[in-house]
């Protein structure tokens, strides 16, 4: 309406002007009919746009039933963690280090575990026992733990680490050799082995010298042992009764190592029932030969033991293994370091190869002596040697 109004007072004044310049003669031309401008039709705009709505991402899905398509979110993905390859070592402590038993042992190492899994340690003796086992706790350097030593096995032993699943399953294992020794002065019982010693060589089929020390044996009673299969299988063994002592005694003994068997092997010394509380044990790895190789030969000397001191005046006994010598020829001799022979002798072995004799000592030598003991003969010949002292013979006590 506002418009049809404006038309129409526009027309208006232009009329009333041109009356007002009617002083002219000339005829005006006829006004054409007005026309009529078609008034204005009212749209809608488009619905204002609601731009707090944000539009929707990728992935329309239909809404089923009613035609119309809901916008639907993609959830964000998720990051899904690399898994961890378990691995584990033991830094510390180093391979064959020697630990002494009744102390504290800390272990420690680098390890690469999911949040879930766990650190065992345990510490093992030659032939399969299980001594302890402690759980280990894992920092940011990696994972640690200490435990006492227990007092019940000496010699070649491993420590390891166990990485476990949240299953309890075993993922990872890492394994150090070590060497456990005894400390005498504060043990309160213990059994210890000076032979074999460590990768000694026997031979199969023939007596392998075993001795040691022992601190109140369990019944008196030691019993040394062959194992075979990776130390895991016992294959020989011999027992043997001491005299009754509250002191540390001396021992010493022989076991025959099963003839078929060849390799690696382990000689163990033992006191008591394993698992218990006054059991003692002592281990060392041994490598066993074919009677057919040429290393298999050669002598030991059993008794004496190195730097022994006996009497002069006195019997001195002699014994030991000439290896793949099956009741072949021994010769002894004893050679005083002034250069008197003391003594010259000869005998068989048994069929294991075991030896002995008895030699009656002048009463008027002393200072040191070694022993020379061949055996065999050909291929089979070797001889081995040893030095003890010979102090002078006893001053006789007089009688009443």
């Amino acid at each position: 309406m506002i418009q049809k109004k404006t038309a129409f007072s526009l027309i208006s004044l232009l009329f009333l002007l041109l009356v007002g310049c009617g002083g002219s003669d000339e005829v005006l031309p006829t006004l054409a009919p007005l026309v009529l401008l078609p008034s204005p039709t009212a749209t809608s705009l488009p619905p204002t746009l609601d731009i707090s709505t944000r539009p929707p991402e990728s992935g329309i899905s239909p809404s089923g039933g009613d035609g119309t398509a809901s916008a639907q979110a993609t959830p964000k993905p998720t990051v899904t963690p690399t898994p961890v390859n378990p691995l584990i070592n033991i830094s510390d402590p180093n391979p064959n280090q020697l630990l002494t038993l009744g102390n504290e042992v800390e272990v420690r190492g680098l390890v690469q575990m999911e949040a879930d899994q766990s650190i065992v340690v345990s510490l093992w003796s030659s032939n399969g026992r299980l001594l302890t086992e402690v759980a280990a706790t894992a920092n940011e350097f990696g994972w640690q733990t200490s435990f006492m030593l227990p007092p019940y096995v000496s010699g070649a032993a491993t420590m390891r680490a166990n990485l476990l699943g949240a299953d309890g399953s075993i993922l990872f294992t890492y394994d150090v050799p070590v060497w456990l020794t005894l400390n005498k002065e504060t043990a309160t019982r213990y059994l210890e082995m000076f032979r074999p010693t460590i990768n000694a060589k026997a031979v199969g089929g023939f007596n392998i010298f075993f001795d040691g020390e022992v601190l109140l044996p369990v019944n008196r009673t030691v019993t040394i042992s062959i194992w075979a299969d990776d130390c895991q299988t016992r294959v020989a063994r011999q027992s043997f009764v001491l005299g009754a002592s509250n002191r540390a005694v001396y021992w010493q003994g022989f076991v025959v190592v099963p003839q078929d068997l060849v390799g690696p092997a382990c000689a163990v010394a033992s006191t008591g029932e394993p698992g218990t509380e006054n059991w003692r044990e002592a281990s060392v790895p041994i490598n066993v030969l074919a009677p057919t190789e040429l290393e298999a030969r050669g002598v030991t000397i059993g008794n004496p033991p190195p730097d022994d001191e006996v009497f002069a005046g006195q019997e001195l006994f002699l014994y030991g293994t000439a290896y793949n010598v099956s009741e072949g020829p021994v010769s002894i001799s004893i050679l005083m370091e002034n250069g008197r022979v003391v003594t010259q002798t000869s005998f068989n072995t048994d069929y294991w190869g075991y030896w002995e004799t008895a030699v009656s000592l002048p009463i008027d030598i002393q200072g040191l002596a070694e022993i020379t003991v061949a055996a065999g003969e050909g291929d089979t010949f070797n001889e081995s040697t040893t030095i003890i002292r010979v102090n002078p013979a006893p001053t006789p006590t007089p009688g009443p």
